[in-house]
């Protein structure tokens, strides 16, 4: 988590006002604990100050003013987004120096404005933060004026990677640069329609320059492999395309309509020599092709590692929509009442014992993710350090080749259960979650895209089944100790001792005792996964077919146990070390911990059990008596734990919850007037009270009756 390490409310008490006066002030009045001060420990006092300088800006910018009614046609949309982002660009809300000495200042800034609009952010990520970062990897400094004309609005940058027929192997992709000695310049051509370069964000309708991703070829006709090339695409001024590029927008997508995603083709495209991107690489003026890293592993596991930040900031946009979905759920079902006991009131909808177990598990599931992003990003800065300086003795392919492991299996676990959790807010809500004012519908539609971006979720998955096989292959061939930078492998270097554990049927009643089975269950579906993929690499003689056939139930398993434990490891390490906050708080962050805990395994129960790491009870009753034994505690333990958050759930989606101008849902506003709020919304929306022109064509030719 943001933690500070001193928790004083009065430093940010000027920042977190107290919420409006309404009918939630019951459920505010049940809380165990001080919301400012649970925020302060998610956050941290300097995140506090940071977001709330953001949204008040965007507060007293009309340009940022929005409903939740508001409808907007696609151009419109484009158009609101770009002049938002110029504003955002003015404000200069964002500095090297100051991203340097505080590392969350980014991620901050991402989610401030991400919580207002998924387009507005990706938008200016794309441009700005990754397109400069790019830029700036190259070791000559000579994109120092571009960087400043970007940086000043002056210019926009694209990342143009994914061709047509190619996305997660970037291996195999088509697009050249071919160097020409005589000219000194690159020349890019697409070689068939299947290397048309497709979804590149920024590129379709704004982008000035872009940074393409090609297979790098000498005049002698060898390949060097992927590189990245900075390359004008667009005269700045007219905006229009140069010669020898043609570039289209791909048109209305399922979310994020205000970001213009396009495509692009090469022709004989020449760039200038200079315009190869590389900190290790060039070509030298006679087109030999030059590397300052020899070692082949290394390039790789640092490249996986820097190429980790896109999955790491949508693990980032995963948890921020859990947040914005669960607040607005949650507020709405403490409000709605519907039914009750005869001849009594109606009770709110969050007392039923269904609502509290669709919805609070994912509010644990969210804390657990917030700290995970947290930690995982700490390691991260760590790394993109480690790289920069080139420490002696650090071994930058390992921390690399971690990274890519946890952001891949991070990215596709996080991007699914945020959807899942954006669904069953909406269905919990009933009918209004359904109306576009409540925000749901925004929600799921942009952060889908986060699913399949960056990787399809299934084949991350793969690279990090691949990257514990190989540590576990290598101890079991030379017995060679299994210890990873970061750590999340170091367990399995006691395999033997873990695999010989044995549970008794009521250990599952604790987060220590929760890990000690996420454990063996990574051990066993270890050691299952490879013996399988010995089997079928025997029984098919290619190792390619053998590991096709050792996905679904041993692998894809593997890497989804692998981060649940993970994840509550990291947890868990938070709550031993941040040991100074108050009892009452660490109190609920250890519920929702178990919680979470509790609600991931039990979907592994049948594997425990095919194990033997779990026993069924020797005698179990035939008559009236309750059946016992691990599934109906671990059941018990949930329902429970969901009742003893119930009158915390309010104060808990307080304490993440942003101001209601960015959250901008009627339905989870903080005064909890729904019906006020709902009915403001039907009343202004678009049309609400017009009689629509087409409807003439329908009664013209009708003669009334007589």
């Amino acid at each position: 988590m943001f933690s500070s390490t001193e928790l004083n409310v009065d430093l940010v008490a000027d920042c977190l006002p107290d919420w409006p006066k309404g009918p939630l002030d019951e459920w505010r009045s049940r809380a165990t604990f001080d919301w400012k001060m649970m925020k302060l420990v998610l956050e941290g006092d300097y995140v506090i100050r940071y977001k709330n300088q953001i949204w008040s800006m965007l507060r007293s910018d009309p340009v940022f003013h929005q409903n939740p009614w508001d409808e907007y046609s696609r151009d419109e949309e484009r158009q609101l987004t770009f002049a938002r982002l110029k504003h955002l660009v003015d404000y200069k809300l964002s500095s090297e120096d100051e991203d340097l000495s505080q590392p969350f200042r980014i991620p901050t800034f991402v989610q401030a404005i991400g919580q207002f609009s998924w387009s507005l952010i990706v938008k200016r990520t794309l441009s700005y933060e990754y397109f400069v970062l790019a830029c700036k990897s190259d070791k000559s400094g000579r994109n120092s004026e571009l960087i400043v004309d970007v940086m000043n609005f002056k210019g926009l940058g694209a990342l143009s990677i994914t061709e047509l027929a190619h996305g997660s192997n970037t291996k195999a992709l088509k697009t050249s640069a071919t160097f020409d000695p005589k000219d000194q310049c690159f020349i890019f051509n697409t070689p068939n329609l299947e290397a048309t370069k497709v979804w590149s964000g920024v590129l379709g309708q704004s982008a000035t320059h872009a940074v393409v991703f090609a297979q790098l070829y000498t005049e002698d006709g060898v390949c060097h492999g992927l590189h990245s090339f900075l390359v004008p695409v667009r005269d700045s001024t007219t905006f229009e395309t140069f010669p020898g590029i043609v570039i289209g927008d791909m048109g209305a997508k399922v979310g994020l309509n205000g970001l213009d995603n396009g495509f692009m083709t090469f022709n004989n495209y020449r760039v200038p020599k200079s315009a190869l991107l590389s900190r290790s690489s060039d070509v030298t003026a006679e087109g030999k092709y030059i590397s300052q890293v020899k070692d082949k592993s290394e390039r790789i596991g640092s490249t996986l590692g820097v190429l980790s930040s896109g999955r790491l900031f949508i693990i980032q946009f995963g948890v921020t929509n859990m947040q914005s979905a669960l607040t607005i759920a949650i507020r709405y079902s403490a409000i709605r009442r519907q039914f009750g006991p005869a001849n009594g009131e109606e009770i709110p909808i969050i007392d039923y014992q269904s609502q509290q177990w669709r919805l609070i598990p994912y509010l644990a599931v969210s804390f657990v993710f917030h700290n995970f992003f947290g930690s995982f990003y700490r390691d991260f800065v760590q790394f993109y350090l480690a790289k920069m300086v080139r420490v002696p003795g650090t071994d930058i392919s390992a921390m690399g080749a971690e990274i890519h492991s946890l952001s891949s299996v991070g990215k596709a676990m996080v991007t699914w259960i945020a959807m899942d959790t954006i669904q069953e807010c909406r269905e919990c809500c009933g009918g209004y979650g359904y109306l576009k004012a409540a925000r749901f519908g925004d929600l799921r539609n942009d952060h889908d895209a986060n699913v399949t971006y960056e990787g399809d979720n299934n084949v991350l998955l793969q690279q990090t089944s691949n990257y514990l096989i190989k540590y576990y292959k290598e101890k079991v061939e030379t017995g060679k100790p299994i210890r990873s930078p970061f750590g999340s492998v170091n367990f399995i270097d006691s395999i033997d001792a873990i695999m010989d554990k044995k549970s008794n049927n009521n250990q599952l009643n604790d987060i220590t005792g929760v890990l000690n089975a996420y454990q063996f269950l990574v051990c066993y579906l270890l050691r299952l996964s490879y013996s399988k993929l010995l089997r079928k690499t025997e029984q098919l003689g290619d190792q390619f077919a053998a590991k096709n056939a050792t996905q679904v139930y041993y692998l894809r398993s593997l890497s989804i146990v692998f981060f649940e434990l993970e994840a509550l490891n990291r947890y868990q390490s938070f709550l031993i070390n941040f040991n100074h906050a108050p009892k009452e708080i660490i109190k609920v962050l250890k519920q929702l911990g178990l919680l979470y805990g509790l609600w991931s395994i039990e979907k592994h129960l049948s594997i425990l059990y095919e194990s033997g790491y779990l026993s069924l009870p020797k005698s179990q009753s035939t008559g009236s008596e309750l059946i016992t034994g691990t599934p109906t505690i671990i059941k018990e333990l949930i329902l429970q734990l969901c009742y003893d958050l119930k009158d915390n759930s309010v104060a808990l989606v307080d304490s993440f919850s942003p101001p209601d101008h960015i959250l901008n849902s009627s339905l989870g506003l903080s005064d909890g007037k729904i019906y006020d709020n709902i009915f403001s919304a039907l009343k202004n929306a678009k049309g609400a009270f017009d009689r629509p022109e087409w409807l003439e064509e329908l009664t013209v030719n009708v003669k009334p009756k007589l």
